[in-house]
């Protein structure tokens, strides 16, 4: 078992809980998951469950997508919850509801249904050196595929 120690920066202590990135004061997040002293949930309750090896309810998780695509969360929360993620792993369930949430949080795009079998989506890190992308996504168009969207920036 790993001995992680929350360092008690801001991000994990803050009372106030999750506030608005670059705005003085704060602003609530939408609702509290992890049960705090006075019946409520808060994101700082989140980190520490996480933090100390427990798994995550599928309303910790949801809440935790929504205050990130709302920008209602500190970045330093964001990052020390997803550091203790990644130090002390996620149930299979956790991933699965971590994933859906992910995929609803943003805007869902609807194609012509002419196109189902025809769209594709190369997906590249954007990171210097891929070679793959480039002479890829134009094949895949000569092939007549629809290229939802490249590293480029091209998008159909």
């Amino acid at each position: 078992m790993l001995g992680l120690a929350c360092p008690g920066c801001a991000a994990c202590t803050d009372p106030a809980g999750p506030g608005r990135r670059g705005s003085p004061g704060g602003m609530p997040g939408p609702v509290s998951t992890a049960p705090t002293p006075s019946g409520r949930l808060s994101i700082p309750e989140i980190i520490r469950k996480k933090r100390d090896g427990q798994k995550l309810w599928e309303e910790e998780i949801r809440y935790f997508v929504q205050a990130v695509a709302s920008r209602a969360m500190k970045d330093g929360q964001i990052g020390a919850l997803l550091m203790a993620i990644r130090l002390r792993g996620m149930e299979p369930d956790e991933t699965l509801v971590l994933t859906r949430e992910m995929a609803s949080s943003g805007r869902m795009l609807a194609w012509p249904e002419k196109w189902r079998g025809l769209l594709v989506d190369k997906h590249s890190t954007g990171g210097v050196g891929d070679k793959v992308s480039l002479p890829l996504v134009p094949a895949l168009a000569a092939c007549g595929c629809k290229v939802s969207d490249c590293w480029w920036g091209c998008q159909i």
